[in-house]
């Protein structure tokens, strides 16, 4: 049974309804702005792909970018927050499709050399080395398209290779007409010859909870995104709704002794981190167990973010970005004592989503860095790190002109790639051959 209960859930619901009256939020936005800003861009405008010779080259090979005409620029609280140099790798690689299938959601590798993709519309396959896609794997759970992408994962536990254990998170119809959606986080064991889920279960889940990513931490505990898509609040400063926030739980689906707002009044007891919106990409930094993600923000103002427990980032209440609309989001406002600054951001949006932090030997020059997919960007964003700030920025794949769902380090040392298209390609970077 999961580890809820139905006079939590009520009290949750009640809590929910209540902090979501007028006036029950610090959240000050107008509802109607008297008029929206416009931001037309200028005649050196470097848009998405960093310069602007770039951004005109790619617009007549691609289309233009969804954000073309967007020229808002807000000034960085840090110089290195935003906009860092343009850069060009001295690591050559080649670019290989290794499978095209159903659009796509997420991966993982399994010890036979396998890769175990999640679908967008539901289910999970494998992918041989040589490209051959499975049927469909039995026992995955029905999902519902509450929030868009509506599932995640596979993530595989640290001991898979001893316990074939993995976590799929997915939202599920409402239990009763008329009732919200629910997240759930569900434990099983993927059969010895990988065709379908044994002992599944539910181990977690909330009502409005919107699975996008799940982590394992280093002490085991899994560490949840979960999104918010509508465009300015108020529930990702609720302390009674999940969307908006980092969620921590154990394996089992137990709430962590530790967690940091157990002392909290009404606050959910899963609630890491809160104050985010849509975050798509998530991964430890091998080099200090820190949990790092890549957020969406509605329009522009993206988000490479470090993660602290107990820690506020923001939105709605600040933000670089604006309303899908154009409106701005608290009328402009950036930055708030007790409340976290982004690592980085983006703007115009390239709409993160897959992240990894480069620990593999097939490209030593790329050791430390951080990849980042990008959606409405169609690109794959190399970030040069150095102490913990990013120093340069370098946009790959933008000449194929596909948005990118995840990426991911691969056992071999070589990045792979799912596209966010429909079918889905699986892309692999390896070395070029000299």
């Amino acid at each position: 049974m999961p580890n809820t209960n139905r006079a939590y859930r009520v009290a949750t619901g009640v809590a929910l309804a209540l902090s979501l009256l007028p006036g029950a939020s610090a959240f000050s936005q107008t509802a109607a702005p008297a008029a929206i800003p416009s931001f037309p861009p200028g005649a050196d405008y470097a848009g998405v792909s960093g310069t602007h010779a770039e951004n005109e080259r790619l617009n007549a090979l691609c289309g233009a970018n969804r954000n073309a005409k967007d020229g808002y620029d807000p000034k960085p609280l840090m110089a290195d927050q935003t906009k860092a140099p343009q850069i060009k790798s001295k690591a050559g690689f080649n670019t290989e499709v290794v499978a095209s299938l159903d659009r796509s959601v997420g991966l993982a590798f399994l010890p036979n050399g396998d890769l175990l993709v999640s679908q967008r519309a539901g289910g999970l396959r494998t992918v041989s080395a040589k490209g051959v896609v499975s049927a469909p794997i039995k026992g995955a759970p029905d999902i519902v398209g509450a929030m868009g992408t509506s599932n995640t994962g596979p993530t595989l536990d640290r001991d898979f290779k001893k316990n074939r254990t993995l976590y799929y998170g997915y939202t599920a119809a409402p239990p009763a007409k008329g009732q919200p959606y629910v997240g759930k986080i569900m434990k099983a064991k993927l059969s010895a010859d990988g065709t379908a889920l044994e002992d599944a279960k539910t181990i977690y889940e909330l009502q409005f909870m919107a699975p996008r990513r799940i982590v394992q931490a280093r002490d085991g505990t899994l560490l949840i995104a979960s999104a918010e898509v509508q465009d300015r609040g108020p529930n990702p400063q609720s302390m009674t709704d999940p969307r908006g926030k980092v969620l921590r739980i154990a394996a089992d689906g137990s709430i962590p002794k530790d967690n940091p707002y157990l002392k909290t009044a009404g606050a959910i007891p899963s609630l890491y981190a809160v104050g985010f919106r849509d975050i798509q990409g998530a991964a430890l930094n091998p080099a200090t167990g820190e949990l790092w993600v890549g957020e969406n923000e509605p329009m522009g103002g993206d988000e490479l973010n470090r993660i602290k427990a107990g820690a506020n980032y923001g939105f709605p209440e600040i933000s670089y970005g604006r309303r899908n609309n154009g409106e701005m989001i608290n009328g402009g406002k950036s930055q708030q004592e007790g409340m976290e600054q982004p690592v980085y951001f983006w703007t115009p949006s390239i709409a993160p989503s897959g992240l990894t932090f480069y620990d593999g030997k097939a490209f030593p020059a790329w050791k430390g860095d951080v990849f980042v997919g990008g959606m409405s960007g169609r690109q794959v964003v190399r970030l040069e790190m150095k102490n913990g700030h990013v120093v340069g920025e370098e946009k790959l794949l933008m000449d194929r002109c596909k948005r990118t769902k995840d990426v991911s380090e691969g056992p071999d040392g070589a990045i792979y790639v799912i596209t966010d298209e429909s079918p889905s390609e699986i892309l692999r970077l390896s070395p070029s051959k000299k």
